[in-house]
């Protein structure tokens, strides 16, 4: 019987230094892992910022080429490049704007909520020059139709030579 309790501990000794190996292999590999992420997002982390330096080169060359500076043929064309991207940025913006409805600032240019009364970038008074045109508009309707109904009432039997033709358009 001591033989079996003998053999059960040596098992048993066996099995504590494997996982003993087993747990020191993963804490290794484990600590491998984390080192390289550390490294790799060190790495990133570098590169970035040298990305963020190239870019801030890149903006204040383009700023010098809108002041006149001259530079080579392959500068030129990359800030071509970079002229054409600008006015669809804005073009795209102003799309955007008037699907948000916004009212654009005569002063700064900002695009502001429809029923603003002051710019929420500059503070300038906004202009409601739409809601004018559009209160014009609907004076202009109610006056023609005024008019055709006091021509129709002249009268006389004869209403076809009465009959006024109106063609209104909303304003765009």
């Amino acid at each position: 019987m001591d033989e079996f309790f003998d053999k059960l501990k040596d098992g048993a000794y066996k099995a504590k230094g494997g996982a003993e190996r087993i747990a020191k292999e993963v804490a290794k590999r484990t600590s491998n892992a984390i080192t390289y992420t550390k490294l790799t997002f060190a790495v990133n982390e570098a590169q970035n910022k040298v990305k963020d330096i190239y870019t801030e080169i890149g903006k204040n060359m383009y700023e010098k080429y809108l002041e006149g500076e001259t530079y080579d043929e392959t500068f030129i064309s990359s800030f071509e490049q970079i002229d054409k991207l600008m006015d669809e940025i804005a073009a795209l913006n102003e799309k955007t704007a008037e699907l948000k409805n916004t009212l654009r600032c005569p002063e700064c240019g900002a695009h502001n909520p429809a029923d603003a009364d002051y710019c929420i970038k500059c503070g300038s008074q906004l202009s409601h020059e739409a809601d004018d045109e559009f209160d014009d508009y609907e004076d202009d309707i109610d006056t023609a139709y005024d008019e055709a109904e006091a021509a129709a009432d002249d009268g006389d039997d004869d209403d076809d030579e009465d009959v006024i033709i109106i063609n209104a358009k909303k304003p765009e």
